[in-house]
């Protein structure tokens, strides 16, 4: 595109401004006034602390540009003959009412996935809180119920088990019903303990987490045998077995626990 070309094709201001004549020199003068005005005035807004409102005015701005512009070039082109004229009206141009809408809704968007980010991040933040307080709340059940407290141990993994349940993290919801089972399976509530169990063990097989698995199936494997039912702790037992990491102490306790079995 040559300098002719480009020059018909922005508008009436810009092509005055580039002219060397007294009034290019006088539209180009204006334009550096209002461009130093408004540049002042950004620089004072962001002092005060108003960068939001800095950031709504700039998109505004390019909107407003922008459809000047088009309005502009739509202006400046050569008249159509009467069967363009009857081809172009079949189009829809869009109302004054439709552009103010348009404008309107891409100066609101930056905002709107500025309020977006800043509401995931707080339930990121709230997600955390809970899960920190969960495993605070485990923690101390498990010394409750080694202390001998089963009752109030119960009461703490319900807690724990609850918060973790808002958040949605299905590991740490297996592992709480694990240590649930366990301090129920303590107050002698066993048809409770074996069905929490099964619902952690459950979850562990759904998120594939073998490790936990096997230490779910060896805690019922060892209920089972405490209460005398020697096939269904043996099954556990060897299923816990095959699932454990054979590094792991748990995998040697379970190992110990089926050669005292048989």
């Amino acid at each position: 595109m040559d300098t002719n070309t480009l020059k018909e094709n922005l508008p009436a201001h810009a092509r005055a401004a580039l002219e060397p004549s007294p009034r290019g020199a006088q539209v180009r003068r204006r334009a550096v006034a209002v461009g130093g005005f408004s540049l002042l005035v950004l620089g004072f807004l962001l002092a005060v602390g108003a960068g939001k409102l800095v950031l709504l005015l700039l998109i505004i701005g390019a909107a407003a540009g922008v459809f000047l512009t088009v309005r502009s070039r739509l202006r400046g082109r050569p008249q159509r003959t009467p069967g363009e004229r009857g081809a172009r009206s079949k189009m829809k141009t869009p109302s004054p009412s439709e552009v103010a809408q348009s404008v309107g809704a891409a100066a609101r968007r930056p905002l709107d996935e500025m309020r977006n980010r800043r509401r995931r991040s707080s339930e990121r933040a709230s997600s955390g809180r809970k899960l920190e307080q969960a495993g605070r709340l485990n923690a101390r059940g498990v010394e409750l119920r080694r202390e001998g407290s089963a009752p109030e141990a119960v009461q703490a993994h319900r807690s724990a088990l609850e918060l973790v349940r808002s958040v949605g993290d299905r590991g740490m919801e297996a592992m709480t019903l694990n240590n649930l089972a366990l301090a129920l399976s303590h107050t002698g509530d066993e048809e409770a303990a074996i069905q929490f169990f099964d619902e952690a063990r459950a979850i562990l097989h759904e998120i594939d987490d073998e490790n936990h698995e096997g230490q779910v199936l060896a805690n019922l494997g060892l209920l089972h045998g405490r209460r005398g039912r020697h096939e269904q702790a043996l099954y556990c037992l060897e299923e816990a077995l095959a699932k454990l990491d054979r590094r792991s102490p748990a995998y040697r306790h379970v190992e110990e626990q089926l050669r005292r079995a048989s």
